[in-house]
């Protein structure tokens, strides 16, 4: 009395137009009856809402979690291109359900780049259940199960770049093979702080030791500073504008750590007349120059030689830039008010480009829902809504090892078109899941 299903995958084909039979699958009974239970879902990408396609989904004996790294799937299929499936033909009982990218066709969770997803809970097939169960799970990447270092290199200016597997708080240098001296690293994280640069405040001899990596208390590894070219003498300085309102900044980045700046050599125009500004540093390498702007004010960057001076000795060339404020009139604004939010809880909003690319980003809450963001090039914005469970200001993944699920987001259903000299108001109403 037992059902058998024979899933052919894509094996079979026609002879003349070798056109292929996906998703058959053959059905036996040894019975007098064919199992009936069906479960139908879909997956989708955690981050992105993107359907995902060609992911396997396995239902598992209740509560056999063990069973997604070591066995198989007691019943299976695949996603279709819309990111749904149907699992048909089930004996009544209660399974556990995943999913996974299988990179190694081995039908098993055993690599650290295969994408994941899994259901919270079991799902009950009860004999007396004739309809369709429905399931949707959302795919992930998992967070490494240990902190460990990936790849390391030297950058060009003489930073020590480390690649984390998991987010690190805290990144420490010990040098094991000399004792003394006044080397310090400095750290600069990345936004999600999986990469981080370790600055040194001196470079020479530093290819002659061994350097012990530690995240928090537990040291990870052991490495050595081999640059593979000569670092330039001079830092390099790039500028963008950035606008807001009621004034604007010119942001200078400069390749290496600053320790001085000389802001009589930094000279600022339009039309030939100079316009003052005030001088800020954010961080080491980053300087604002904030000034009163004018709608649609051209203006003209001069940075001469030794405006600033990196932690190396080193020193900037002349830069030279144009840019232009935009005119109110050639400008949108948009306004996002998002209802059905958790209290307590904490949001991101992220504008996004054609490419997915976050352009602007601003958190809120059930007490503050709206947020505007004005001077906005016209064009097509996607919005997106995370909800920030751990309030660290970024989206994490899911992690299998406590069967965490990822933070959920939200994706805007329709793009928002964002005009000049228009005000776009967007009333978004989250549906819970």
């Amino acid at each position: 009395n037992t059902t058998y299903t024979f899933n052919l995958g894509e094996s079979v084909k026609d002879l003349t137009e070798g056109n292929i039979a996906a998703g058959l699958a053959y059905v036996v009974s040894t019975g007098d009856a064919l199992d009936s239970a069906v479960v139908m879902g879909a997956v989708t990408n955690a981050f992105t809402s993107a359907n995902e396609k060609e992911m396997i989904v396995g239902l598992y004996a209740a509560g056999d979690t063990a069973a997604f790294r070591t066995g198989r799937p007691a019943y299976m299929t695949r996603t279709d291109a819309t990111g749904r499936f149907t699992i048909a033909n089930l004996p009544h009982g209660r399974y556990s359900a995943f999913a996974l990218r299988d990179k190694n066709a081995n039908y098993k969770y055993d690599l650290p780049n295969e994408e994941i997803a899994f259901l919270d809970s079991m799902i009950t097939l009860a004999s007396t259940d004739t309809s369709t169960t429905f399931i949707t799970m959302r795919s992930f990447l998992p967070a490494s199960a240990r902190q460990q270092v990936r790849s390391y290199s030297v950058s060009a200016d003489g930073a020590l770049e480390l690649v984390f597997a998991r987010a690190a708080e805290s990144v420490g240098v010990r040098d094991v093979a000399r004792t003394g001296g006044s080397l310090t690293w400095t750290p600069e994280y990345a936004p999600t702080r999986d990469t981080v640069l370790l600055w040194p405040s001196d470079t020479t001899l530093l290819g002659q030791g061994s350097y012990e990596i530690r995240v928090g208390q537990h040291v990870l590894d052991t490495l050595r500073y081999r640059p593979t070219r000569k670092m330039p003498f001079n830092t390099t300085l790039t500028a963008k504008l950035a606008e807001r309102s009621g004034g604007a900044s010119i942001l200078l980045r400069s390749s290496r750590p600053l320790t001085a700046v000389d802001t009589t050599r930094i000279i600022l125009r339009s039309d030939s007349v100079d316009v003052p500004f005030r001088a800020t540093r954010s961080d080491d390498r980053n300087i604002a120059l904030d000034f009163t702007a004018r709608d649609g004010m051209p203006l003209q960057l001069l940075v001469h030689p030794k405006a600033v001076r990196d932690s190396y000795g080193g020193f900037n060339d002349t830069l030279r830039a144009s840019f232009g404020t935009a005119a109110e009139r050639s400008t949108g604004t948009l306004q996002v008010s998002v209802t059905g939010l958790d209290l307590a809880c904490n949001y991101l909003l992220q504008a996004l480009d054609g490419q997915q690319r976050v352009q602007m980003e601003a958190p809120l809450s059930a007490d503050h829902p709206v947020v505007q963001w004005k001077l906005l090039a016209p064009g097509m914005r996607m919005l997106r809504l995370v909800h920030d469970a751990n309030g660290n200001g970024r989206w994490d993944t899911g992690e299998w090892a406590t069967l965490q699920q990822p933070e959920r987001t939200w994706q805007h259903v329709e793009p928002v078109n964002v005009r000049a000299a228009w005000d776009v108001k967007v009333d978004w109403s989250i549906a819970k899941p």
